[in-house]
């Protein structure tokens, strides 16, 4: 999973890559540690989807940008348009099953 500092990076991978996974944090939040080994593994299943990360204390314009109210965001671009959207309670499976079915549509 690549950590990107600046909001233009994040713009960049978001209209190069096919399908983007892309976890919004804060890293005073735990549940945003917990998950990013999953992310990681599911990074290793889905070598053509572009996993990253971004710390938006680090990068407030995210907030505004992204719409991030809760944490943790996960937003699931596809071909540079947000496809899949998961705040706060979700499952690692509702992540999954997006990807999946958008790897099942592009590639």
């Amino acid at each position: 999973m690549n950590p990107l500092n600046k909001i233009e990076e994040v713009k960049e991978v978001i209209s190069k890559e096919d399908i983007v996974v892309a976890l919004f944090s804060d890293l005073s939040c735990n549940v945003c540690l917990a998950i990013t080994p999953d992310l990681i593994q599911m990074a290793e299943e889905h070598p053509k989807v572009a996993f990253i990360s971004m710390d938006t204390e680090v990068v407030k314009a995210m907030v505004g940008e992204y719409l991030i109210f809760a944490y943790p965001t996960i937003i699931v671009f596809a071909q540079g348009k947000e496809s899949g959207r998961f705040e706060r309670l979700f499952s690692m499976m509702d992540i999954e099953e997006t990807v999946s079915r958008l790897e099942s549509f592009i590639f």
